[in-house]
């Protein structure tokens, strides 16, 4: 298991935090995901060699609490 989906079990798994700090949490590594994924396509080569897991983890993780991953087309990259 990556160090990204230990965080996001631990995280869905707390039962002393808000369902609001969850989602903040996790809204704030998919930003850094998708950051991840911008520099991979501006030729920055990844540092973690993930392939777009992490981020496939957080969204599900995001829909298990009620939300919407961020649109991730063409636009925001």
């Amino acid at each position: 298991m990556t160090h990204i989906k230990r965080k996001i079990v631990t995280i869905l798994t707390d039962d002393h935090m808000a369902e609001a700090d969850k989602i903040t949490i996790l809204r704030q590594l998919e930003a850094d995901s998708l950051s991840k994924e911008r520099s991979a396509t501006e030729g920055m080569t990844p540092v973690d060699g993930d392939d777009g897991e992490d981020l496939k983890t957080i969204e599900n993780a995001l829909r298990r609490l009620g939300q919407q991953p961020v649109e991730a087309g063409a636009a925001s990259l």
